[in-house]
């Protein structure tokens, strides 16, 4: 997914885990990233946007043996 933007953070974050959800990720990174950025999550991530400015993951998609990154990162924009 290219850098987009969105007025808020609710309206992100479903976005984003559409396009991630079905992603070939690990079982137990799966439930990590749905309970940052899935249904009833984003409380962390809101979190680190109010402290920081931004949050970022690492997505490892594949096998044990053939696997590539993806970072995921958000930041917060305020005019």
């Amino acid at each position: 997914m290219p850098p987009t933007l969105f007025p808020d953070l609710e309206r992100a974050l479903p976005i984003l885990w559409e396009q991630v959800r079905s992603l070939p990720i690990r079982e137990a990174h799966r439930d990590f990233i749905r309970l940052c950025i899935g249904p009833a999550g984003g409380d962390g991530v809101a979190s680190c946007l109010t402290r920081h400015g931004s949050w970022s993951t690492t997505l490892y998609l594949g096998s044990m043996t053939t696997w590539t990154t993806h970072r995921i990162t958000i930041t917060a924009h305020h005019p």
